[in-house]
């Protein structure tokens, strides 16, 4: 799959290494939760993925945040698995081009 370009203020760029690799250990939070049926912390990751990718200019990030806290609401815990991978090929997918 070719990357996905993201163009982001240069003001963002010390900031962007620290949050995509707090989005990796998400995952991470997320495969567990999930796999313990943790639904009240999914749906706080979530609302929180969705808050914090709008603000770094990366709406990808908080569209699967948004259907990951919607997901967790219904207590699909298969959804939300799939969230988890579809969150992770996107930060392998994406490339930020500073401007």
């Amino acid at each position: 799959m070719s990357k996905l370009i993201v163009k982001i203020d240069l003001d963002l760029s010390d900031l962007i290494p620290g949050f995509m690799a707090r989005k990796h250990q998400d995952v991470e939070a997320i495969r567990t939760a999930a796999g313990n049926a943790e639904y009240v912390t999914l749906s706080n990751l979530g609302h929180k993925i969705k808050g914090e990718g709008g603000s770094y200019g990366l709406d990808g990030i908080s569209a699967i945040g948004e259907e990951l806290e919607t997901a967790a609401q219904k207590q699909d815990a298969g959804a939300c698995r799939d969230l988890a991978d579809r969150l992770a090929q996107y930060l392998n997918d994406v490339e930020i081009v500073f401007e």
